[in-house]
């Protein structure tokens, strides 16, 4: 039964996020004002999520943590599940030399989550994109294989017990790498071979035995022949690794998605590429929710506009699926968003001179469209066992 929230704390309809003349989204409606709702001061993301057997979190940082206290409030206040945004990738933490590693970073938000009662989730133990250069000068398979393994031993290990879910294994799928198996060419299956996804899992099986096992996974969500080629390829891999055995409890769909211009969304595809998901067995994660505008008008209300109803259309489709338990934004205020500050994948950057409004809340940690569209598709969510 499709829920409604009272009158009073109830959020926008879907005709108030439509902007007039675009034809891509439909007729025009009545936008948003970016200022925060009456709406926005009662409704919480999180009470929402948790409402629906779904758990809502964002990234977090230690710098954040340690220096911006009104945004911790924020994120203490919306989630209740938090993610190292990049304190846990292996070049990040890596000082330079097989085992230096510095957890003091990662271990600031692992006390942040315990203190705060916030579910931790891990993110990542293995992506080829943040691998510390000395891998690469390891003399043969067998010492490579020991540094993997190592590595996610002490890592794990080291929070064992406190780790909701981790990405094990990022982005390991890339179609036009001409693999049959869909495989990426990168620097992990050069050195051990495609055994190196088993080895992984089952290490960290071994190493958290209670933590959920995820592949997280991105462009699998939109109508184009290249993200066709990925969902076939993940299914394949999904689909091996439980006939062999290998641990994997869960798919992150990682949805940086584009509010304007790209591939087109198709409600259908979608529905059906998280059934045959369910089908496995497995529960879904949404795990780095965004909407970027760097295609979108300059004027603020309209890319706002844009943003939310990007968030409406894609969260009402993935929320009827009863295996997705969790949704992450990947970040919570456009202060800190890995696309405002620029930090990689200078496509989504705007090239005008207006920042970037990506997330459910402005600079100054007020609610925005965005914020109204999110609420209203948790409050609409069919509910679920909590998973």
């Amino acid at each position: 039964m499709r829920q409604t929230l009272p009158r009073s704390t109830r959020v926008p309809s879907r005709r108030r996020f439509l902007a007039s003349g675009l034809a891509m989204l439909g007729a025009g409606a009545t936008v948003l004002q970016p200022s925060r709702s009456r709406a926005a001061e009662t409704v919480v993301l999180r009470k929402l999520a948790a409402e629906k057997g779904l758990l809502y979190g964002t990234t977090i940082a230690a710098t954040q943590i340690t220096g911006d206290p009104p945004f911790v409030d924020l994120v203490r206040h919306e989630a209740g599940l938090v993610v190292a945004e990049n304190e846990m990738k292996w070049q990040v933490m890596n000082r330079g030399a097989p085992g230096d590693d510095d957890f003091a970073p990662a271990d600031t938000i692992a006390a942040f989550a315990a203190a705060n009662k916030l579910v931790l989730r891990g993110h990542n133990l293995l992506w080829y994109h943040r691998t510390p250069e000395w891998f690469f000068d390891l003399p043969d398979r067998s010492a490579q294989n020991r540094a993997v393994v190592d590595h996610i031993r002490q890592l794990a290990g080291r929070y064992r017990g406190r780790i909701h879910s981790w990405d094990v294994v990022n982005e390991p799928i890339e179609p036009k790498d001409g693999r049959p198996d869909g495989l990426r060419t990168a620097v992990f299956l050069e050195t051990l071979g495609p055994e190196y996804l088993d080895l992984a899992y089952h290490t960290a099986r071994d190493a958290d035995p209670n933590a959920r096992l995820v592949v997280n996974e991105y462009d699998v969500e939109l109508d184009a022949p290249e993200q066709e080629a990925r969902r076939i390829a993940l299914l394949h891999l999904l689909e091996e690794m439980r006939r062999s055995g290998t641990p994997v409890d869960a798919v992150g769909i990682q949805a940086h998605l584009t509010a304007a211009g790209g591939p087109p969304f198709s409600a259908p595809l979608l529905r059906r590429f998280l059934a045959d998901i369910a089908s496995l067995g497995l529960t879904i994660q949404i795990t780095e929710l965004d909407v970027t505008d760097e295609n979108a008008p300059a004027d603020v209300m309209v890319r706002d506009a844009l943003v939310a109803d990007t968030y409406r259309r894609f969260l009402d489709v993935a929320l009827e699926e009863p295996a997705v338990k969790m949704v992450v934004t990947w970040g919570l205020s456009d202060r800190h968003s890995w696309i405002v500050r620029r930090e990689t994948y200078q496509a989504k950057w705007r090239t005008d001179d207006t920042a970037s409004r990506p997330l459910p809340f402005d600079a100054d940690l007020g609610p925005k469209p965005a914020f109204d569209a999110i609420a209203g598709a948790f409050a609409h969510a069919p509910p679920r066992e909590a998973g």
